[in-house]
């Protein structure tokens, strides 16, 4: 290729077809930012709650009581550990995680997601049951090393 030559200029008719800018100011900008768009993780605050009740999956009994499975797997923690609150408030959770842990990655990683949720508009749990989750997670790594 010879560098000598200069690629030819755009005439003044053919225009770029890219995007077409408005100039604004910061303050309109960040206005606009603020009050006007939407994350997907605000979805909490424009949907109905009648919509989250069509997509959830039916209430069923274990929803309401614990399972055998879960009593056994708590009778089988450390008295000290056993999470009375989340099992009291959040059976529907107990259960899961006793089902969980008879998998231990599978175990750490569902308490990693029940104490991570990032979803805006979630009021998350309650000091004592977070608590309780957070101590499961702890104890449940320390015994996989």
């Amino acid at each position: 290729m010879d560098r000598t030559k200069s690629p030819p200029l755009p005439s003044k008719d053919s225009r770029d077809e890219g995007f077409d800018f408005e100039l604004t100011d910061f303050d309109d900008a960040r206005r606009v930012l603020d009050n006007e768009s939407l994350s997907p993780f605000d979805v909490a605050t424009i949907v109905p709650p009648e919509h989250w009740a069509k997509v959830r999956r039916p209430r069923v009994p274990t929803d309401r009581a614990l399972t055998g499975r879960a009593i056994d797997w708590l009778l089988r923690l450390p008295a000290a550990l056993r999470p009375q609150h989340l099992s009291t408030e959040f059976p529907r959770i107990t259960n899961a995680l006793a089902e969980a842990s008879r998998n231990p990655m599978q175990f750490q990683s569902a308490l990693d997601a029940l104490l991570s949720d990032g979803r805006k508009g979630r009021r998350g749990f309650p000091a004592l049951v977070h608590q309780e989750l957070v101590a499961l997670r702890d104890f449940s790594a320390n015994a996989r090393r």
